[in-house]
């Protein structure tokens, strides 16, 4: 990994307690909590038209989107895990060559650093334990069997409320690292809120509940997963579950 991205990196880490720490009665400054807008007042402008009103299931699940903190401990269909994580992350056109495969995201110079994992805490006929998603053959493979919702707690904090499942982003850098240099971990991050994107949206058509995670235990999570920082790196995490409402 480039020196400047890993300085980078080791700079945002997040320690759950540490970094974040939770008080009941905190009152946010209102610059955390107002929306700000920019406008141009004296500009002359050309209205666009109710948008709102478009008909189509696409809309109808870009309106319903909404993050998901409160699950209901139950676990959540299996079928539905993998329409997510392969309409999420998965190859599109797999008879093609390999290496003219491509997927359901843009990734800059189609390098594709991101891994990802799945924590899986409540899933209907699946072994609790960590998995990788094997994205050139459309599969899981067990990393680990265990109960990990204590890790969950430790690693995510109150986001593990309820028992979701988690889906974790991941980025190995030096694959982009080759093209663009130290622009990787930019590039890779935007490449994952593409990913990211996709699981909301497929979790709204699931119904089931979808929550972006930036806020989380970078080293113990390094740590479970087994990945050290000079190859291999968290980014991005989603809860998901069944909705407690």
């Amino acid at each position: 990994m480039i020196n400047e991205i890993k300085d980078f990196y080791e700079r945002t880490k997040f320690k759950i307690g540490e970094t974040i720490e939770w008080i009941d009665d905190f009152k946010p400054p209102l610059n955390w909590v107002k929306i700000f807008f920019k406008i141009y007042p004296r500009m002359r402008k050309r209205e666009l038209g109710k948008q709102y009103d478009s008909e189509g299931e696409f809309y109808k699940l870009l309106k319903q989107r909404k993050s998901t903190r409160d699950f209901r401990d139950s676990p959540i269909p299996f079928d539905s895990l993998g329409r997510i994580l392969f309409y999420s992350s998965g190859i599109k056109n797999p008879n093609d060559p390999l290496e003219h495969t491509r997927r359901f995201y843009p990734s800059a110079g189609a390098r594709y650093p991101i891994e990802i994992y799945l924590i899986d805490n409540n899933v209907e006929n699946l072994d609790r334990g960590l998995y990788h998603y094997n994205v050139k053959h459309n599969l899981l493979e067990k990393l680990l069997e265990a109960d990990l919702t204590s890790d969950s707690s430790e690693i995510f904090g109150e986001a593990s409320r309820g028992n979701p499942n988690f889906i974790i982003l991941t980025g190995v850098m030096s694959r982009t690292e080759v093209k663009y240099g130290v622009n990787a971990y930019r590039f890779a991050l935007l490449e994952a809120g593409h990913i990211g994107q996709n699981l909301s949206l497929l979790a709204e058509k699931e119904k089931l509940g979808c929550c972006a995670l930036g806020g989380f235990d970078n080293e113990k999570l390094s740590k479970l997963i087994d990945i050290t920082e000079e190859d291999e790196i968290p980014l991005y995490v989603f809860s998901l579950g069944i909705p407690a409402t």
